[in-house]
């Protein structure tokens, strides 16, 4: 166990508010020490076991260093896999169904629909291994719900199907559903199931979580189902932590609890992580989102932000997208950089695969991006819409370098503790920290002479890359955009 500093006046104002013994939240900003804060509750209440609880193991595992031993640190998952059967959780050890596969032992035909493509509706077909993939896909939507019971709308078709067409879609696939999420619960159907349907049960079973409080971190993340669990607790205090403008996985299907849950309060505002002038420019992001109250700088840490192009003094260049972090990455390998790359991996890496497929012809079922399309024209033509903007840079990059550089470059990868500097996405970067970040070039938003366009979720992801500077932030990407805020009135 580490020793804890003394508590500043926020802290103490968040342990005496948990010594109360009722559920509340702690808003915790950008860096503003609340893992120390969580320590020092912990502390005060040395009688009283227990639980923190995170979304993936290592940081769970991390988290539990931290903690006196009457805290157990677990995630949802390990607290599910101890009570559901033994008979269901050993079915994570046999083989998955192929979507082929199920598209055949479920016997589904093609089926022809309308999408929207370039203005105006065509006829399209789905083949059978794609509408099992929904029907898989469904299954986990289902799961990450509060809901009791599968129903056609767990069923998440494209949005740029017609209207009726989504509608007949999902009532002619639940029956398959139902099917498939039962198989999935019993015993001895002799098929393997992911995690996601053993942490369902679970919740199902109404569970009582063996604590007397639970400290639930980064609370602005937690999906539909985690969030109905919490609140069936009863008898036990639940404190929540989090910052519900560093909610970047609202496609997850998170709901922000930090704004949602109508409890009491206490604050987080001043940054351990940087000074003053770093602090002014997440204000200003946060002012765009409506915030009003501020993140303040730590008085002891001298920040600057910069405003020119690449320069070598920086430890981290900080993307928005998978395919610019893999331009720099490329771009590094020719200056005979060592450069890490904290990005999916994995994703890239199937992506590139995927589109390597298409333009040779073949079917892609496993890469939700192209799964949909029967060639690399197909693919081509989507990019021009405005739903296929997301996947367009990455197309591009396929189109520009080859699939085979492309793969090259990620196996030439330095490892993070060898590199000069590391490219990473905005995504990947939170909860990490460097002395030196540049923004780079491809966050979204317009500019005129008197006005800016931006979304509330482009704001989130640029508080949280601006947030994980220490000392230094080069801005110069984003310097116009944040002339504007600086100009604009706040929202009311």
């Amino acid at each position: 166990m580490t020793t804890t500093p003394k508590p500043t006046n926020e802290q103490s104002t968040a342990i005496e508010h948990a010594l109360l013994g009722e559920s509340f939240k702690v808003v915790a900003y950008a860096g503003t020490g609340k893992t120390t804060t969580l320590q020092m509750i912990s502390h005060a209440m040395p009688q009283r076991r227990g639980m923190y609880l995170a979304f993936n193991k290592a940081i769970a595992s991390e988290a539990q260093k931290k903690f006196d031993r009457q805290v157990d640190s677990r995630t949802f998952h390990s607290l599910a896999f101890r009570s559901v059967p033994r008979s269901i959780t050993d079915k994570l050890r046999l083989p998955r169904l192929s979507p082929a596969f199920l598209a055949k032992e479920y016997r589904l035909e093609p089926i022809t629909l309308r999408r929207l493509m370039g203005g105006r509706y065509e006829k399209y077909t789905i083949m059978p291994s794609r509408l099992a993939g929904l029907v898989v896909n469904a299954v986990g939507y289902f799961c990450s719900t509060n809901s009791q019971y599968p129903a056609p709308r767990h069923i998440q078709a494209p949005s740029w199907l017609h209207t009726d067409d989504i509608n007949a879609l999902q009532k002619h696939l639940y029956p398959f559903l139902e099917r498939r999420w039962l198989e999935s619960i019993h015993p001895e159907h002799q098929v393997g199931i992911g995690h996601d349907i053993y942490l369902k049960l679970w919740a199902l079973s109404n569970p009582v979580i063996p604590a007397d409080y639970v400290l639930f971190d980064e609370a602005q993340d937690a999906d539909p189902l985690m969030l109905g669990i919490l609140l069936k607790q009863q008898q036990t205090q639940v404190i929540y932590v989090g910052d519900a403008h560093q909610q970047i996985y609202a496609w997850r299907g998170a709901v922000n609890a930090m704004q949602k849950l109508p409890l009491p309060a206490s604050r987080l505002t001043t940054s351990f992580r940087f000074g003053e002038d770093i602090a002014q420019v997440a204000n200003l992001l946060l002012g765009g989102l409506g915030e009003t109250v501020p993140l303040l700088g730590n008085p002891n840490q001298i920040s600057k932000v910069v405003n020119k192009p690449h320069t070598k003094q920086r430890d981290a260049i900080l993307c928005r997208t998978n395919a610019r972090a893999m331009e720099l990455l490329l771009a590094g390998l020719v200056n005979h950089d060592k450069v890490t790359l904290q990005a999916d991996h994995a994703r890239l890496g199937r992506f590139i695969d995927a589109a390597s497929m298409l333009k040779q012809g073949k079917r892609v079922t496993d890469v939700p991006e192209l799964a949909w399309f029967n060639s690399w024209h197909d693919v081509h033509e989507y990019c021009e819409t405005h739903e296929g903007s997301d996947i367009k840079p990455l197309v591009r990059l396929v189109d520009e370098h080859g699939s085979g550089p492309l793969k090259k470059a990620l196996t030439q990868i330095t490892p993070i503790d060898e590199a000069d500097y590391v490219i990473s996405t905005a995504h990947k970067a939170k909860g990490l920290e460097w002395d030196r970040v540049h923004l780079e070039d491809d966050y979204q938003f317009k500019l005129n002479q008197h006005d800016y366009k931006i979304s509330d979720e482009e704001l989130r992801l640029l508080y949280v890359a601006s947030t994980r500077a220490k000392s230094s932030l080069n801005i110069h990407y984003i310097y116009d955009l944040i002339q504007q805020l600086k100009n604009k009135k706040p929202r009311k």
